[in-house]
């Protein structure tokens, strides 16, 4: 199998230090403050949604994205991993499956954070600079590496990240532990949720099976 991960809300636990820049920017670009009511209300809203609340031109869109990331950079030894990825990681990996990343999180965070973490197993770690357009990324390293796009798994914490997936009819995980709330992820309709990460080696264990002809 091909599993690959988004990073932030996933794999790191970055959700509050997006809090802290929003709202130290916030009177930069001139967009709404994240007051601590509006942190469930964001989570159960999309990427898009979230971006009409706060009152975000669609101009400056990539403009924040950047300064994020860049904020980002300052942090990432501050930011924990979420208990359990990295023995899942490991378990994954000596199975056989191919594990990569793709996160509109910059390269260099997320390779700060990985080598901090001593996370050795993804093949390969993929940046798109655009908090939008996953899946063309997604096409990009399946024909790149030939792989049977049957194979392939988007595993998220986001509505967006369902998205992706389903535009280019791949499969979806979403994981209940990151930015978007678990009824918001449901109404989505991935192919699969699940609630902490040793979920992951059960449903692989299953897929494989199927794959392979076992009852």
């Amino acid at each position: 199998m091909v599993l690959i991960f988004d990073f932030d809300g996933t794999i790191a636990d970055t959700f509050n230090l997006y809090i802290d820049v929003m709202r130290k920017i916030y009177h930069e670009y001139d967009f709404k403050y994240i007051d601590d009511e509006d942190i469930e209300l964001c989570r159960a809203m999309t990427s898009k949604e979230i971006i009409q609340y706060l009152g975000i031109s669609p101009l400056q869109i990539p403009i924040i994205a950047n300064r994020i990331r860049g904020d980002f950079t300052q942090r990432m030894v501050e930011q924990k991993i979420f208990t359990g990825i990295d023995t899942v990681l490991e378990s994954l990996k000596q199975e056989g499956h191919k594990l990569f990343i793709l996160s509109s999180n910059s390269e260099e965070n997320i390779n700060i954070f990985l080598n901090l973490n001593n996370i050795t197993q993804f093949d390969g770690v993929f940046s798109k600079s655009s908090i939008f357009g996953k899946s063309g990324i997604i096409k990009k390293i399946i024909n790149k590496n030939k792989f049977i796009a049957d194979d392939v798994y988007y595993i998220g914490d986001e509505t967006r990240d369902i998205e992706a997936a389903k535009k280019i009819k791949i499969k979806s995980i979403a994981v209940s532990w990151g930015y978007n709330n678990r009824n918001t992820l449901i109404n989505k309709k991935p192919d699969h949720l699940i609630d902490n990460p040793q979920q992951l080696i059960s449903l692989f264990s299953a897929e494989k099976s199927k794959k392979i002809g076992h009852p």
